[in-house]
């Protein structure tokens, strides 16, 4: 009986041994799931796509999905603990103790550049892979890595948005997206399109580089939710806001040239519900320079004044900000001495104003079948411009007013519905001389946008307005946006629609006055058409324990009525005038990568195929490089004390309008030659000192149109003019600045999921800081799963 008990024992442990063995090795040999995510300096939380990972001491890695997820297979050594090492462009490196009875990891990666709390993002521009509008992102890390003065300076290092001068004389500069002048870009200032109007030439030099946070470039059709504009996609500007800034900022910036400029900005909480923010600018230049001899001032004498008020104001779930912003520039220029030294010769002089105002008001959290979440924008503009150049003259002034209600809801996990209606007032009045034109347009209009993502691997936007304009009659405008991932390293996207756009004839192209040519402007005033389509490829390509960010992009924008300038007909003439074709074609290829650790490096290259309908044919778009490469690199050091940004761009040759009827003197080739700009700037950042400071040098060869002025002997000459610029005409610069931040940023309150559904409700929502959020603040995991950075 002992002996058959023993016999029976014996089988069973050892079974029983076994079976531990097995499990034990099961659970050993089970791959690592989880998730990576970054921090920003906001304590927002994104996921990391394209974050390599590997086991220490083995080659078995792994790199994240888009989404962030992750499955890698475990070492074969039988450790109890393994370390894992992950590495994400941006983002400091980290390793990770991984016990081998952990089958699932959710772990955060700090931004590499979190010197400051009031720091952001690692990465200094880069495309936002989560949504299907193609978005390039300008961090403040990037604003901060050139003198940036006004938002114009902004996009230096942008190789998509790329801007410069207008004229010789006024000193205005024009941004160019998708080949095509700003004007067809919707330029917003905290998703409200208040960079536009009369004095839109001088629109972004009005927005100071220190009152950003960052900026969004979209590229293609943009969001219906934005208006029947924005052509080939908008810019997006945010404020910096009480809720996450310093109570107190100064910026301190100087030029060898004379240039000057202070920044002031002061966050304050008056209590738990209610914040303010006041941000002050004054910059002024009062030299008379003339490096290219010509007799005529390079740069135009300056004074510039504006300031920002806001109030942010949450109770609940109900939310509201006032923004107020006043603005006032003066900028003189002609002949030298004309101003300083009471010389008799050709003066020009320019003066803008401009008081935006606007109001945000959002209920979230509604329990109602038609609306989880409403809120309400209004905004009111007026603005002035006065121009006297000799004895030409431009004047224009107008009052722009905009209501909108929108409204969010979702029926389900997979589909988003944003709808509303939104009323539209402008009433601007130009006059060139004895030329005016005025019209007062009242448009009332409804639309809807419908997101629907089944996985996290597509996302479709399909968007539709309609417009019911006083002038123009019905107006329809239909978007559509597509993103699909096919695997965890590769995005594809691609866009479409129509949009309208009605000009202002005369602000518009007030450049092109500067000069003795005959005006010749179209009779009517009529809106533009244009169709755009396109999209592009993001790819992630892992090398070794790093990786390239490959992009690549190609867009077509077609007119079917064009207000051109035409300076083709003749040396004699310039006419304003619509055009029934004409088409855009641009391309882009960026790498992006990581070369050494806290080396960053951008290469660029954007090809521009534009053809307007100028001197009774389709002819390539004169006074524009076609082609341009731009290489940006950033080092820091080890301890984010020093960081050294240097830049070239390098812009092709390009057409020149006809000068032959002029006399030989006064003629210019029929081609401009290729030339290349170079900057640096060098950041030194103390630890544990509230004090920044920056020195750098623009224009480093002092590359300079040498004729930007025609005739510049015999401005009174019918062969004067001064609108034939097509490169640099600011000389040589060496600059330094200072910057100074007081205190700690204000926390946001209450960072509980309930605060969390009222300072950043939804992914597509932006009623409270960016209608376009969903293409900078939010990456979305999958639909109901929203990922919101408190930057809103």
């Amino acid at each position: 009986m002992f002996v058959q008990h023993l016999q029976w024992t014996v089988p069973m442990r050892t079974l029983s041994l076994c079976l531990l063995c097995l499990a034990s090795f099961a659970a050993f040999s089970q791959p690592l799931v989880g998730t990576i995510r970054g921090r920003g300096a906001d304590g927002s939380l994104t996921p990391v796509a394209g974050a390599r990972l590997q086991w220490k001491g083995t080659q078995r890695g792994a790199l994240t999905r888009s989404d962030g997820s992750f499955t890698i297979e475990r070492p074969p050594e039988n450790r109890q603990i393994d370390t894992l090492i992950v590495h994400a462009v941006g983002y400091r490196s980290d390793t990770v103790a991984v016990a081998r009875t952990l089958h699932h990891l959710d772990h955060v990666l700090e931004a590499d550049f979190v010197a400051r709390p009031v720091q952001v993002e690692g990465e200094a521009s880069s495309i936002a892979t989560a949504e299907p509008i193609r978005t390039e992102l300008v961090t403040r890390r990037q604003l901060e890595q050139s003198a940036c003065c006004t938002l114009a300076e902004s996009f230096e290092r942008s190789s998509s948005a790329e801007v410069q001068y207008s004229d010789a004389l006024l000193g205005a500069k024009t941004i160019r997206l998708l080949g095509l002048r700003g004007i067809y870009t919707t330029g917003l200032i905290e998703a409200i399109p208040l960079l536009r109007g009369v004095t839109s030439a001088f629109a972004l030099d009005d927005v100071p580089g220190p009152f950003l946070d960052r900026i969004s470039i979209s590229k293609g059709a943009a969001s219906v939710l934005s208006g029947y504009d924005g052509i080939t996609g908008q810019i997006n500007a945010e404020f910096k806001k009480p809720n996450r800034d310093v109570p107190f900022f100064a910026n301190a910036f100087a030029n060898q040239l004379g240039r000057a400029e202070l920044n002031l900005t002061s966050a304050q909480q008056l209590n738990p519900e209610l914040m303010t923010m006041v941000m002050l600018h004054g910059r002024m230049f009062q030299r008379d320079l003339d490096a290219n001899r010509d007799g005529f001032m390079d740069m135009p004498r300056f004074g510039n004044i504006n300031g920002v008020a806001r109030l942010l104001w949450h109770e609940g779930d109900r939310e509201m900000q006032l923004v107020v912003r006043p603005t006032w520039g003066n900028y003189r220029s002609g002949t030298m001495g004309v101003w300083s030294d009471g010389v008799q010769g050709y003066r020009i002089e320019t003066t803008t104003e401009r008081l935006d105002s606007y109001a945000k008001l959002a209920f979230n959290k509604l329990e109602s079948p038609i609306a989880s979440q409403i809120g309400i924008q209004l905004a009111f503009s007026a603005q002035r411009l006065t121009t006297t150049a000799s004895t030409r003259s431009i004047s224009a002034h107008e009052s722009f007013a905009l209501g909108k209600l929108i409204a969010v809801v979702e029926p389900s996990d997979a589909l988003k519905v944003i709808y509303g209606i939104s009323m539209l007032y402008d009433a601007p009045q130009e006059k060139l001389d004895s030329l005016a034109r005025q019209r007062t347009e009242r448009v009332p209009g409804i639309f809807a946008e419908a997101t629907w993502s089944p996985s996290s691997a597509l996302v479709a936007t399909l968007g539709i307005r309609h417009d019911w304009h006083n002038l123009f009659g019905s107006q329809l405008t239909p978007r559509m946006h597509i993103k699909y991932a096919p695997t965890e390293l590769i995005t594809l996207r691609m866009s479409a629609g129509t949009g309208m756009r009605v000009p202002f004839v005369i602000a518009d192209n007030a450049a092109a006055f500067l000069n003795n040519r005959q005006v010749i402007l179209d009779s009517a005033i009529l809106p533009e058409r244009a169709f755009n389509v396109g999209g592009g490829i993001t790819a992630i390509v892992p090398i070794g324990e790093r990786s390239i960010t490959i992009d690549g992009e190609f867009y077509h924008t077609r007119f079917w009525r064009q207000l051109v300038t035409d300076f083709d007909r003749s040396a004699r003439q310039v006419a304003i005038v619509f055009a029934d074709r004409g088409y855009a074609n641009s391309a882009l290829v960026q790498l992006a990568t990581t070369v050494l650790p806290r080396l960053d490096l951008t290469v660029a290259y954007r090809l521009i195929d534009t053809y307007v309908l100028t001197g009774g044919e389709l002819r390539l778009q004169p006074l524009v490089s076609p082609h341009r490469v731009l290489l940006s690199a950033s080092y820091r050091t080890s301890d984010n004390v020093w960081e050294i940004n240097p830049l070239i761009v390098w812009y092709s040759s390009g057409r020149i309008p006809t000068t032959a009827e002029n006399p030989p003197q006064y003629q210019l080739g029929e081609r401009f030659p290729d030339y290349v700009r170079a900057s640096m700037q060098i950041n030194y950042r103390p630890q544990s000192s509230p004090w920044e400071f920056y020195i750098g040098a623009e224009n480093i060869g002092n590359v300079l149109q040498p004729v930007a002025v025609l005739a510049a002997d015999r401005p009174a000459s019918p062969y004067f003019d001064a609108s034939l610029v097509w490169g640099p005409l600011d000389q040589r610069t060496v600059y330094a600045g200072v910057r100074l931040r007081l205190g700690e940023p204000f926390a946001v309150r209450g960072i509980t999921q309930a605060g969390r559904a009222m300072l950043a409700p939804l992914c597509t929502w932006t009623l409270l800081s960016n209608l376009e959020c969903r293409t900078l603040h939010v990456c979305r995991t999958r639909v109901h799963e929203p990922v919101i950075s408190y930057a809103t």
